[in-house]
């Protein structure tokens, strides 16, 4: 990327690891975000019950992120991840911004959609993020027992034993 847009002097290359980025705290107005976070996310088997580790690395990633981030700075995040899966890692009270999402794709049906999520830092969370955020950190529900026998059918009676 370096030799093809040495044509742009303005644009500096940097490589390092985003879960502990070397900028200075509060250095950035924008950081925008592609296909990164989901390759935290790409060998997790369920993403209603993402893995604690998956979920550590992508706290890590976005408390750099956060911090990075000037005030009244941006953080533009495009992915495929839809906002049932992604927004509770997105909103965390812990980095001090706000939270929007909006889908995009040529609207037809059997189309694709991206998501672009914007947050912006210095603006609080709506109170049903900020509960979506907290319900990350809690242990899935037990699951449900399992229902009761049928009558054996066998039985002349087993229309009449039938209560409606």
């Amino acid at each position: 990327m370096r030799a093809r847009y040495a044509s742009c002097p303005g644009l500096r290359w940097a490589v390092m690891d985003i879960r502990a980025l070397a900028f200075p705290d509060a250095s950035f107005d924008v950081v925008l975000e592609k296909g990164t976070l989901d390759v935290l996310m790409v060998e997790e088997t369920d993403p209603w019950d993402v893995s604690p580790q998956a979920a550590a690395a992508m706290h890590r990633v976005l408390t750099e992120v956060s911090r990075v981030l000037r005030p009244g700075g941006c953080f533009i995040s495009i992915t495929f991840a839809q906002p049932h899966f992604r927004k509770p890692h997105y909103a965390q009270e812990a980095f001090g911004w706000s939270l929007r999402h909006a889908a995009c794709g040529d609207g037809d049906a059997g189309a694709f959609h991206y998501f672009l999520y914007v947050m912006r830092k210095g603006q609080p969370l709506e109170p049903r993020d900020a509960a979506l955020g907290r319900r990350l950190h809690q242990p899935p529900p037990p699951p449900a027992p399992p229902p009761p026998p049928a009558p054996p059918d066998d039985d002349e009676d087993y229309l009449l034993a039938i209560q409606l």
